[in-house]
């Protein structure tokens, strides 16, 4: 049988690059949930692999509240973006380097007014992706045939889908020419999907039988599956090595393996080393063949024997052991190369060194001593020196052989040690023999160096067994999987016990689990609850690293529940007073009070009164001098004497100012005038009215807190009116 692997099979840039995003956000993120928008590979198994290390799926962005989201390879549409962002989420986007450059090309030329259509699935994550980058009016085209309904457009800008088939790309923009009087076209297909393709399609060509690996819902291993079935009718379709038929693949000597852009190198390896195992089993089983062929021969030339010595026939039926039976016998004797047993038979029997145990450097000495009992199989009846010749090994592998079985149909925990590593697996004692364990069943995440393994203590069970090949499989995956599975489900239960048994304004204590931007979490003995940063402290907001530590013991109060997401809502600062309950209690206007100033705007300042509760001091009421810039005579931190001037209990406003603890400055003097300001008219006196000379009026004007007079407030309004009588006479 040859076996022979496309180029290009397996992850591709964009799947390989997002997976090394998952794994590094994993180790740099250890204290914090970490979602995924959707698969982040079209792979079930390794999507489970991801999800039993911690990983949450999502299916919308409305579904996370806190934490990191990976946005995987295919990409994401502008609006979720947004909604991430503003929902405080931190961002990993491993959306792949081409299907960010097609989305770029799709906001764009969305932007300069062109029509957007997109050759590919509708449904494909890429596409819903794409189209969210103009604002979702893209037209998405699949078929040929779909072009001819299309109506036409003044300007068009065609892009791809990065994994669809070219040719039926280059039909349907050829196709689209027609349609606008503007047409720009954009083959946006990933060059390593075009590569895969075609190494799928060359490699189909020459041979029988063609696998394909990938995930039944994966859209690129759909386009190699009908590739492949082109040029090779004998194809099939396979998301893991478990899959195969080995009935089917023993009809065929040549054989083609391909996997689509989500399919893990560790699954490809799988399939790989299963088609070299049914390699080796068809070379085994000619084999076989070969040795009974030389049995049957043999055994017609020792009945012809038989036949010839009449004495000899008669003596072998009387023997009371046979040739494959287990016999136990007696040491009588130690050499270097051999042990020989009495057996209670006419003729004592040997087992050589090399039937005795396999390893060469052992001596028989330190490995049994005289009189000792000794199990083993009978594989001559003479050995040309009249003894009967044992096999230990054969025994002790028959042992194991039974053992194995036994183990394998009671799905027995087995526990061992890694010695080796062997290809791809590990060579595990687990006592009575040696076992190997593939490296993809030893931990639910994949671990690359096999060779740190050695030493290191395992427990599993055989998930495949066969007695003909005596072949067993060991995984200590399937135990981890399912502890992980119970453990889940018990934190489960406990968290929705948890949750029944609280209450919406009980108080409980809990341990600060986690601590983030926009809030902390709450570990509540099961279940745990969460405190936004505005429910930390009645102060001004901080960030909450600032009030509290990992580890730390804290009390809060349940202010809502959520019974569809299971959910605690909690708060600290509804243990405590409310600071604008204490300052009306102990602060009344015209109270003289030191505050600390806390922000500067163009038209005052806010200060503390106390923590929780601040006022305002208008621009007006910083001093009597005119005040052009706030921030030039007050900055965070100041801290200043003010009067209260000001309370608004109804509204929780309170009004400061500094310029009502200063004194006053003085008025200047007003100057008398001298009479000789105003002379006498010797003009006859006119009949027209006499007008009024102009009044001079204050420019000062004060706040109410001051003490104004009405001299101050109207000024001298009778100043240049002559009331001599002369006047009267006039």
């Amino acid at each position: 049988m040859q076996i022979i692997i496309a180029d290009k099979a397996g992850y591709c840039f964009g799947i390989e690059n997002a997976m090394k995003m998952v794994e590094d956000t994993l180790a740099n993120h250890q204290n914090q949930s970490i979602y995924t928008l959707g698969d982040i590979s079209h792979n079930r198994q390794e999507m489970d692999r991801l999800i039993g290390r911690g990983v949450v799926k999502a299916e919308t962005i409305d579904e996370i509240d806190h934490g990191c989201v990976i946005i995987r390879s295919h990409g994401v549409g502008k609006d979720v973006i947004e909604a991430a962002e503003a929902k405080g989420l931190e961002i990993v986007n491993a959306t792949c380097p081409f299907v960010r450059a097609m989305q770029k090309k799709v906001e764009d030329y969305y932007k300069k007014g062109y029509q957007i259509v997109i050759v590919g699935n509708q449904e494909h994550p890429e596409v819903v992706g794409a189209t969210g980058w103009c604002n979702n009016e893209a037209i998405v085209i699949n078929d040929i045939k779909s072009v001819e309904n299309l109506k036409k457009y003044d300007k068009i800008c065609v892009v791809a889908q990065t994994t669809i088939i070219e040719a039926n790309f280059n039909k349907i923009t050829e196709a689209l020419k027609s349609k606008a009087d503007e047409i720009v076209i954009f083959n946006t297909i990933c060059s390593a999907t075009a590569e895969r393709q075609a190494a799928a399609a060359e490699t189909a060509k020459v041979v029988e039988y063609m696998i394909v690996i990938g995930g039944y819902h994966s859209s690129n291993t759909q386009k190699l599956l009908d590739i492949c079935k082109t040029y090779c009718k004998n194809t099939c379709h396979i998301e893991t090595a478990g899959e195969l038929d080995p009935n089917e693949i023993k009809k065929y000597q040549t054989i083609g393996i391909t996997a689509g852009a989500s399919t893990p190198d560790w699954i490809v390896k799988e399939v790989t080393e299963s088609m070299e195992e049914n390699k080796l089993e068809q070379e085994q089983t000619q084999e076989v063949v070969q040795e009974t062929e030389a049995a049957k021969a043999q055994t017609a030339n020792e009945i012809a024997d038989a036949n010839f010595d009449f004495a000899a026939e008669i003596e072998e039926s009387l023997k009371p052991i046979r040739k494959g039976a287990p016999v136990e016998g007696e040491v009588i004797h130690i050499d270097n190369d051999e042990v020989i047993l009495n057996i209670g038979y006419k003729a004592d029997a040997v087992i050589k060194k090399n039937d005795f145990t396999w390893k060469h450097d052992e001596e028989l000495a330190d490995l049994v001593k005289l009189g000792d009992k000794v199990n083993a199989i009978v594989t001559d009846l003479n050995d040309g020196s009249g003894s009967v010749k044992l096999s230990k090994i054969k025994y002790d592998n028959q042992a194991v052989q039974r053992q194995l079985a036994e183990a394998f149909e009671n799905k027995t925990v087995l526990e061992g040690k890694v010695k080796g590593v062997s290809g791809s697996g590990l060579i595990v004692d687990i006592g009575f023999t040696d076992i190997f364990m593939p490296a993809s069943q030893y931990h639910v995440r994949y671990v690359k160096d096999l060779e740190s393994l050695i030493g290191e203590d395992v427990k599993g069970i055989i998930i495949d067994y066969n007695a003909k090949r005596r072949r067993a499989i060991l995984s200590q995956k399937v135990i981890l999987e399912k502890e992980i599975k119970e453990k889940q489900a018990a934190l489960r239960e406990a968290k929705e016990k948890r949750f029944d048994e609280l209450e919406v304004g009980d108080i409980v204590g809990g341990t600060v689990k986690t601590i983030t931007n926009f809030g902390i979490f709450v570990d509540l003995n099961g279940i745990d609850g969460f405190v936004h940063r505005s429910d930390l402290t009645w102060e001004r907001a901080n960030e909450p690293k600032d009030l509290v530590e990992k580890g730390q013991e804290i009390e809060a109060k349940v202010i809502s529940k959520n019974d569809e997401d299971k959910k605690i809502k909690l708060s600290v600062k509804a243990l405590k007073e409310r600071p604008w309950e204490e300052f009306v209690k102990n602060y009344k206007v015209d109270d003289e009070v030191e505050v600390k100033i806390t922000n500067v705007l163009d038209f005052g300042a806010f200060a503390e009164i106390l923590p929780g509760v601040e006022g305002l001091i208008h621009v007006s009421e910083i001093s009597y001098d005119r005040v052009e810039s706030v921030a030039a005579v007050l900055k965070p931190g100041d801290v200043v004497k003010v009067k209260i001037i000001g309370i608004n209990t109804e509204k929780e406003k309170i009004s400061l100012s500094i310029k009502a603890t200063l004194e006053a400055p003085e008025r200047p003097a007003r100057q008398k005038k001298s009479d000789s300001s105003y002379e006498r008219s010797s003009a006859p006196r006119s009949d027209a009215p006499r007008r009024r000379p102009q009044q001079n009026k204050n420019k000062t004007v004060y706040e109410e807190s001051a003490n104004v007079t009405l001299g101050d407030a109207f000024g001298n309004l009778f100043e240049g009116l002559s009331f001599d009588d002369e006047d009267d006479d006039k």
